[in-house]
């Protein structure tokens, strides 16, 4: 399913409403049960909007991150790059964390992601591509993401096992990665002049 930058604001705004959001009353629907509390109710809800933003983010970047990824780092059709799912939620863990107090939220930010070698090579990052999170927004941020490949002796067996067989290699993406937020504004301050 393909969106327009149109559908997929109208989505962030629905799911990922600014730090302070307005609920809309027809978000309130008739599962939630009538006997929680207000604090409950609102619970619920953040968790239903969190879930339904990584849903988005997955969606969106995770393709477009991973293609080009592979374009740029020219893996050609004979290897393919892995995004374990549990490294995929920490990333987007870090980017709502990260994100959710800027003045548009989560959408007003660029992702740029570097691929670093592994950490037995010695060569400087590789700079992949910035990814807008929602392109109908004025960045107010930027996280540079930094991922590298694993290569540990287990992948090795396998991927020489995966070219005897005649099957594509597996570059794993390492479940640790850095994260580091750049603002692109400056935060007003009051004087006292």
């Amino acid at each position: 399913m393909i969106f327009k930058p149109s559908s997929v604001s109208k989505l962030f705004n629905e799911c990922y409403p600014m730090a302070i959001g307005e609920y809309q009353n027809n978000t309130f629907d008739d599962s939630l049960p009538t006997d929680l509390g207000i604090d409950n109710a609102f619970q619920h809800l953040e968790k239903e909007r969190l879930a339904v933003l990584l849903q988005i983010l997955t969606r969106t970047l995770k393709k477009q991150v991973l293609y080009r990824c592979s374009k740029v780092l020219e893996l050609g059709p004979l290897v393919f790059l892995d995004l374990p799912t549990s490294t995929l939620d920490n990333i987007f863990t870090q980017i709502i964390l990260l994100g959710e107090r800027e003045p548009y939220g989560v959408r007003g930010g660029t992702l740029v992601v570097m691929f670093s070698p592994p950490p037995t090579k010695t060569s400087s990052p590789i700079k992949i591509g910035r990814f807008p999170l929602d392109p109908t927004k004025v960045s107010t941020y930027e996280l540079h993401l930094t991922i590298q490949s694993t290569s540990p002796v287990k992948l090795k067996c396998a991927n020489l096992w995966r070219r005897l067989q005649g099957k594509q290699e597996k570059l794993v993406v390492d479940d640790k990665f850095s994260m580091v937020k750049k603002k692109l504004y400056r935060s007003s301050t009051s004087s006292g002049h």
